[in-house]
């Protein structure tokens, strides 16, 4: 018959059939470029996350894996749950109290051998369930039997220590801790106290706020990882609703799918029994009949399938905005706090008196030198640096005074060594230097001209001249079977020579 043919219809819902699966396509190559986008920010985001609890890395690793693959929903999820259950367990103040007390206990068991005490201690540890320190210490008190008077007690373990060992160590842990920005002031005063304490009563006081100020470090610490836990359970709920998003979004489009299958297999068999009734039909006003009642029939299933689709594709376009939303959200709060760890620390690597690299800056940057040493065999050397007679003079025109020596030492040093020589305060008034591809000879030559630049110095101080600032060191070059530590011994061992032969002076090993 001439209005209908075979080859024609099927052309016809051939075309239809591929514009579907176009369209399919399109919104599949959507979801999997948001899907990659959601992939890269958690991963980033634990990687931020990563390093400030042992038990969340586990979980923060196992979710980077997963992610690097792509999204299983299933997986995802199930670590979500964990690391969500894990982090609500924490508690950071109570695990640290606990262990103190534990190490309290451990310490006076192996002090106290008395057999009624042990028991006694032991006791005591077991049956502990009170946070009230004061009533535990009345009950350890009792337990070793302290007949002692206070006082007396801090006079007489006064008269047995060596202050100035004490002060030293108590020097050498706040050089080696982070200070807080907030605190520099406070323990600048306090190390400079350390070191020219001379008498037991204003130690028992320096000692008093020593510990005083450690523990304000603590707690500003104890505040600071509140503050990164609040934010990890942030995130943590975050990733839970975008994982629930995404499960939405693969229902849908399993949905989708589901749907277009139905349609494809119902249009078969219309076309089939359409091809069939034709093929038997003896009248044309009877398949006329047939053939359009068929017609409305596949126009209707795809006018409805289209309209489902319609609403499925507005429905995941909705989701995909908002999954987009929240990863913007989440990517600049994850930019925020890389931003105040990056800034936390550089504090952390920079002296706050005079602004050079701290200690910690230097045992850094001292790895990397030695890695590259060791690999390459280029020379690299060492100056050890210490300024004549400081104590004497900071005694003398007081802290203030010592204070501003440091500055302007610091500054010259920096503006005249070379722009690849690395200079740190390492603690007091001594400042190391690691100089790349130097020999001895060459660092002997540069650590007197940085010497002499210092004895040209003029220092004033109130509106007075005082007598000229001089500084002393000790050079040395890695050799081939060097530690970073033998290495440090050396050029201490040759800054002590030049400190013997006169001051003012530069010595090699």
């Amino acid at each position: 018959m001439g209005f209908f043919t075979k080859d024609v219809d099927k052309d016809k819902w051939k075309n239809k059939y591929l514009e579907l699966l176009n369209v399919q396509q399109q919104t599949a190559d959507m979801s999997r470029e948001k899907e990659e986008l959601l992939c890269k920010a958690i991963i980033r985001l634990a990687l931020a996350a990563s390093g400030f609890n042992a038990q969340l890395d586990q979980y923060l690793h196992s979710i980077r894996h997963h992610l690097e693959k792509g999204i299983d929903s299933s997986t995802l999820k199930k670590d979500l749950e964990h690391f969500i259950d894990t982090l609500g367990g924490l508690n950071a103040d109570n695990y640290k109290s606990s262990s103190d007390t534990g190490f309290l206990f451990d310490f006076l068991l192996r002090q106290y051998t008395d057999t009624q005490q042990q028991s006694a201690l032991q006791a005591l540890r077991n049956t502990n369930t009170s946070d009230n320190q004061e009533q535990l210490f009345n009950t350890l008190l009792a337990i070793i039997n302290l007949d002692v008077p206070s006082a007396g007690l801090v006079e007489g373990i006064v008269n047995q220590i060596d202050i100035k060992i004490v002060s030293d160590q108590l020097l050498r842990l706040l050089e080696g801790i982070d200070i807080p920005i907030v605190f520099s002031q406070q323990a600048h005063a306090v190390k400079q106290e350390l070191v020219a304490v001379n008498t037991a009563v204003p130690f028992v006081m320096l000692l008093d706020r020593s510990i005083s100020l450690l523990l304000q470090i603590k707690q500003h610490n104890q505040l600071e990882r509140q503050d990164i836990d609040k934010f990890l359970i942030h995130i943590t709920e975050q990733l839970a609703e975008l994982d629930q998003t995404v499960h939405g979004a693969n229902e849908v489009a399993l949905e989708s799918e589901l749907r277009r299958s139905k349609l494809d297999q119902s249009l078969s068999e219309q076309i089939e029994e359409l091809q069939l009734t034709s093929n038997n039909a003896t009248k044309l006003e009877s398949l006329k009949e047939i053939i359009n009642d068929r017609l409305i029939k596949i126009t209707t299933e795809i006018q409805d399938y289209n309209q489902k689709e319609s609403a499925r594709r507005k429905k995941t376009q909705l989701q995909l905005e908002e999954l987009t939303q929240k990863v913007k959200e989440m990517d600049a709060e994850s930019k925020e706090l890389k931003s105040k760890l990056e800034r936390a620390s550089a504090q952390a690597f920079r002296d706050a008196l005079t602004g050079l690299p701290n200690r910690l800056a230097y045992e850094d940057r001292l790895h990397n030198e030695y890695a590259r040493w060791k690999r390459y065999q280029m020379p690299l050397s060492m100056i050890i640096w210490d300024i004549d007679l400081f104590k004497q003079a900071n005694d003398e025109f007081g802290h203030k005074y010592g204070d501003e020596v440091l500055r302007t030492i610091s500054k010259k040093l920096s503006e005249h060594c070379r722009e690849t020589d690395f200079i740190s305060r390492f603690g007091g008034e001594e400042f190391t230097m690691l100089l790349p591809n130097t020999d001895k000879a060459m660092a002997v030559r540069l650590a007197n001209q940085l010497r002499y630049v210092i004895e040209q110095t003029d220092f004033n101080y109130n509106g007075r001249q005082l007598r000229p600032i001089t500084i002393s060191c000790g050079v040395t070059e890695f050799m081939d079977d060097d530690t970073s530590e033998t290495a440090f011994e050396r050029a201490d061992s040759a800054l002590y020579k030049a400190k013997q032969q006169g001051r003012n002076q530069c010595c090699s090993d």
